[in-house]
């Protein structure tokens, strides 16, 4: 969640904020800050190595600390510098500097990403882009990836090529919020503008902001770390941190270069230390971000300290200041650079790739600096105007991008639209052989018709839900969702457990279960197996799976009537603390404990064998296939050896050799002897890497009425 690593995520550094032209000239007031030059340089190295080396510097996410703490610093000296000589701020006027020197560098990266999403991206990933896109010109990225609860570094979907704009996105919001607040503390200062009561009452207004923000994001750092990662109120504190140390009256000047020399030593060592100790398993930000922060305000706190032993020559050296000017600009390259890639050259990002993609990156930072950042702020056109004119400039080119990404998800929605009627054309016609019933054991089937048939296709996949289910009881971590027969009119109930892998076989069940007069009730939670044993996640998904674990038992022992259990897991999840053998050993054992704790009134414990993998560009694989005319099943199938993985829930069923505990394996049903496939009969199996498409899982019911009824018959 701190990032994405090719798989990433990676993650995303919000881009520095620099002062307009008038206060990066050196001038007795107002002199360029080399060390926050320095300062920027660092923090947008760390970011670009750890996305495109991710093992090298492990903990390079905490660049977007360094960057918000200086955005807070600079923004608020800036606020309150305009306070003390006019009594006020000037809200329309501070936006339009800030629209003048951020929004045409993103605007154009924006228009850039959606040129190449169409010349290179394959239409699957469409929505997916465009949605972001759209999210990131609107400055809303952040609170589009904290509602989906995107996994930085796992993410199903894969990065899109604005993915980090989400810390942009929290930087601008930080920018309509932070000005109101100087300004409710110079209002409520009193109606003089003297210095220290505005600073003192300016400062106890944006302290308690920070104090609370910090709260709020250790909190939820520990009880939903996807919010606390990318909300503004849990980062927002960073920002304060930086704008407190800027109301801090007297100058640097009045402390000892030793003590200043020491403290910039020390700053510039807490942000390394932070990227080089850090992993994606640190629980962030929380507390743990103090240090990166804490880090940032040490080195601006100590300036540019005037003793020999001081890391002033370094901070000065002119190819950091030159990274520094470019910081922004790199920042919105590097990362679509990144992820489009792969899709442009056909092959993952290697080390020669990543050296290439650093290249470019610089280039395009340097061109958009000046060709277009620079020129845009110091237009005359707009400097020095009303700021109405720049702030309706941004707007109708805002709008004109975000028509732009509508475009494409329009497109996208006519296809899915017209793919929808297919499908219903298709189902309505009841073809034979049509899904899993084209590779029946007992009678095999074939059906020249469906050959180049995909149905659903995978474009309208994505956005298919899973089977209906009912909530009828949520306590904390255990949520219980009813389908299949009403319990009035129920002969029997039967519950299906485990994680996502567990829920994708309920459109398969409901039919059993409305067949053979069941009630069927889903006990699911994603990423949480019914083990004993912690599965490999960070704080804090890992005890809510062992709290979801304890709930579970409890739950089954006080519903006796539910006598047969379906438990289904991802194969590949991995365990806390073991790799290899020891970890496939570990994992039986949990299994194994899990199946005993529950109580003597679950007499039959079905365990289905895990379903096949699919590559991540398998969907489109098949979209390709589909256009081109051919079969997409053997086009695009994978190797059995990586598509059935070891699965250690099937092997402790096996090797426990208990009546009460039954393994059903469906893989001939997805698998031949060399390959797995993602089509069978004209029905696309899976929607994503691993689960099923609603309108495959149906076509199993069959399959899973057979084996479940030939389980409860032996005794």
């Amino acid at each position: 969640m701190h990032g994405y690593a090719g798989g990433v995520t990676t993650l995303a550094v919000p881009r520095s904020v620099a002062p307009e032209p008038a206060q990066t000239r050196a001038t007795p007031r107002h002199r360029r800050r080399e060390e926050i030059q320095a300062l920027r340089a660092l923090a947008v190295m760390l970011v670009v190595l750890f996305h495109l080396w991710p093992g090298a510097v492990p903990g390079g996410f905490v660049g977007v600390d360094v960057f918000f703490v200086i955005s807070g610093y600079l923004i608020t000296g800036l606020l309150l510098r305009e306070a003390e000589r006019s009594g006020s701020v000037s809200l329309p006027a501070f936006w339009a500097r800030r629209a003048r020197r951020l929004l045409p560098a993103a605007l154009v990266v924006v228009l850039a990403c959606a040129a190449a999403t169409v010349a290179f991206v394959p239409v699957t990933a469409w929505a997916q882009f465009f949605a972001e896109l759209r999210a990131g010109t609107v400055y809303v990225q952040n609170w589009h990836l904290a509602s989906t609860a995107v996994d930085y570094f796992a993410a199903g979907d894969g990065p899109s090529p604005v993915r980090h704009f989400w810390s942009l996105s929290a930087e601008e919001q930080f920018y309509v919020v932070w000005p109101l607040l100087v300004l409710l503390g110079v209002v409520a200062a009193r109606r003089g503008v003297r210095v220290r009561p505005a600073r003192r009452t300016v400062g106890i207004v944006l302290g308690a902001v920070t104090l609370l923000s910090l709260g709020c994001g250790i909190v939820l750092t520990a009880t939903d770390p996807a919010v606390a990662y990318f909300a503004t109120p849990t980062r927002a504190w960073e920002f304060g941190a930086g704008g407190l140390l800027a109301l801090v009256p007297g100058r640097r000047g009045g402390a000892r270069p030793a003590l200043r020399a020491l403290l910039s030593w020390a700053g510039i060592g807490a942000v390394v230390l932070a990227a080089l100790a850090f992993t994606e398993r640190t629980p962030f930000p929380g507390s743990a971000a103090l240090l990166p922060v804490g880090g940032a305000l040490a080195v601006l706190a100590a300036g540019l300290p005037a003793t020999r032993w001081a890391p002033t020559p370094l901070l000065r050296l002119r190819p950091l200041q030159v990274l520094g000017d470019l910081s922004y600009s790199i920042y919105l390259w590097h990362w679509p650079l990144l992820v489009l890639a792969p899709f442009a050259l056909g092959h993952a990002v290697g080390d020669a790739t990543a050296v290439a993609i650093l290249a470019l990156t610089l280039g395009a930072a340097w061109l958009t600096k000046v060709l277009v950042e620079d020129p845009v702020r110091r237009t005359p056109v707009l400097v020095g105007r009303a700021p109405r004119r720049t702030l309706a400039l941004a707007g109708v080119a805002t709008a004109a991008v975000v028509g732009v990404t509508l475009a494409g998800s329009a497109y996208v929605d006519v296809r899915v639209a017209r793919d929808a009627q297919t499908t219903r054309a298709v189902l309505q016609q009841h073809p034979r052989c049509f899904g899993a019933a084209a590779r029946d054991p007992r009678r095999p089937c074939d059906n020249p018709a469906l050959r180049t048939r995909v149905v659903p296709t995978p474009i309208q996949a994505r956005g298919l839900p899973n089977a209906p289910c009912r909530v009828i009881e949520r306590d904390q971590r255990l949520r219980v969702c009813a389908f299949g027969t009403p319990p009035s009119r129920a002969a029997a109930s039967v519950a299906v457990l485990g994680d996502s892998h567990a829920s994708h076989w309920r459109p398969a069940l409901d039919v059993v279960a409305q067949a053979r007069r069941w009630q069927g009730l889903s006990i699911t939670r994603t990423g949480c197996p019914f083990s004993t044993v912690a599965p490999d996640a960070v704080a804090p998904v890992r005890s809510h799976c062992a709290q979801w674990n304890r709930q579970v038992v409890d739950w089954f022992g006080r519903h006796p009537e539910v006598h047969t259990v379906l438990v289904a897991a991802h194969a590949g999840g991995r365990v806390a603390g073991a790799r290899g053998d020891k970890a496939f050993a570990l994992k039986q054992q949990g299994y194994l404990a899990a199946w005993r704790a529950l109580p003597p009134t679950v007499m039959r414990i079905l365990v289905i064998r895990d379903t096949p993998m699919m590559g991540r560009a398998t969907q489109a694989c098949v979209q390709e296939a589909m256009d081109a005319g051919r079969p997409a099943g053997p086009a695009c199938a994978v190797p059995r050896r990586y598509g059935l993985q070891r699965d250690a829930q099937a092997a402790a069923a096996l090797g426990l050799r208990s009546p009460r505990v039954r393994l059903l394996d469906f893989s001939p049903l997805f698998c031949d002897a060399r390959a797995c496939l993602p089509v069978v009969g004209g029905a696309l199996v899976f929607k994503d890497a691993d689960h099923f498409t609603p309108v495959f899982a149906t076509t199993l019911a069959p399959f899973l009425r057979r084996a479940v009824d030939g389980a409860l018959r032996r005794r």
